[in-house]
């Protein structure tokens, strides 16, 4: 997929993947694709990568440059979750030398988008012995003909897979379609700390550029069944970290959205008002915030992203195909099956919106 279509996935929460990396329903090569929602002239591009912040003992996350990258110091060398955007390897080598004088042995991609495989090259060409894993979609997703083969894993997995024992011992999980057909969620169990990929991310509900709102809810809750009782802290694919009540918070929400889609779309009600019957639960506040937030300044909000998703469940309900721009904040048209939404709930944030301050 060419950069232009990266980029419009970046205001919406993620990014496409390069070449073949996007799902089936993805525009056609040569289309123009829609202009992304809430981008702004006077914001654009990325945030460049902060300096290296501490999380725990030997786990510390890189923000900026695309989305975060998670490093953990280990016996003999150093693990990644993501490489951020093309271009931010010496950044990413520079900040971790700050902690550790050992090599970077092992990188793990949570999905295939650029946003998180963009530096594998230049990191696998100083280390020409890391080991490069993902999940077998997300290679997948990245072995079209125009894909920079150097971004690819030297292994996969298919549905978990254990690395290393003992302390550094590293569990990956995938449960199917999510945010991508190749999602990886990425578990340190002696610094029980989970790495969500954009699955989560800026704590809103996850970017669904090829549908699948009732799937990211089944992923979610089967994950939170894997991996109870050994997570305390959970990362972001973008922005803050979170904790394990977060995260069964945000599993609530995204089974609680498609619920509230169904009941709505059955009754032939228009879909702001599943987001509606949402706003009613204020344990579900955090995720319906109506801020800009720190590393999205180009993007839209918690509460324009729970409107998107609904889109996408009406169209899903309806049998309809969901493309690019229902997922990144077009209106859904009205149609003989439902009732269209209303433009004012995805549109694009108002300057006074950017101007103002953002929330962490």
């Amino acid at each position: 997929m060419k950069m232009r279509v990266v980029l419009a996935f970046l205001a919406a929460g993620s990014l496409a993947a390069s070449a073949a990396a996007q799902p089936p329903s993805e525009p056609a090569p040569a289309a123009t694709p829609p202009r992304p929602a809430g981008a702004a002239a006077a914001r654009p591009g990325l945030p460049p990568p902060e300096p290296i912040g501490h999380i725990k003992d030997n786990v510390y996350k890189i923000f900026g440059g695309g989305g975060n990258t998670l490093v953990v110091v280990q016996k003999d060398g150093v693990a990644l979750v993501d490489t951020k955007m093309p271009g931010n390897g010496p950044a990413i080598v520079s900040e971790v030398k700050k902690v550790t004088d050992k090599p970077i042995d092992l990188i793990i991609d949570t999905h295939s988008h650029p946003d998180h495989v963009g530096s594998n090259d230049y990191l696998r060409e100083q280390y020409p012995n890391v080991r490069i894993v993902m999940n077998e979609g997300a290679k997948e997703e990245l072995s079209g003909p125009r894909g920079n083969p150097k971004l690819l894993p030297t292994e996969t997995y298919a549905d978990h897979m254990t690395i290393g024992s003992g302390a550094d011992q590293v569990e990956l999980y995938h449960f199917g379609r999510g945010h991508t057909n190749g999602d990886t969620f990425v578990l340190f169990p002696a610094a029980r700390l989970l790495c969500m990929g954009d699955v989560m991310a800026w704590n809103m509900a996850p970017f669904l550029p090829a549908g699948g709102a009732e799937a990211i809810a089944e992923e979610v809750e089967a994950l939170v069944k894997a991996v109870k009782g050994k997570v305390d802290l959970v990362e972001e694919g973008h922005g803050h970290m979170n904790t394990w009540a977060g995260l069964e918070r945000f599993a609530r929400f995204n089974r609680a959205l498609v619920d509230a889609a169904k009941r709505h779309y059955e009754r032939g009600d228009p879909p702001g008002m599943a987001v509606a019957d949402l706003q009613k639960n204020p344990d579900f506040a955090p995720l319906l915030d109506n801020h800009i937030k720190k590393g999205l300044e180009y993007g839209n909000t918690p509460l324009a992203r729970a409107h998107m998703n609904v889109n996408v469940a009406y169209a899903e309900l309806a049998g309809e195909q969901i493309g690019f721009g229902i997922a990144n904040g077009a209106p859904l048209p009205a149609t003989d099956k439902h009732k269209g939404s209303d433009p004012k709930d995805t549109a694009p944030p108002t300057p006074e919106m950017l101007a103002g301050e953002v929330a962490k």
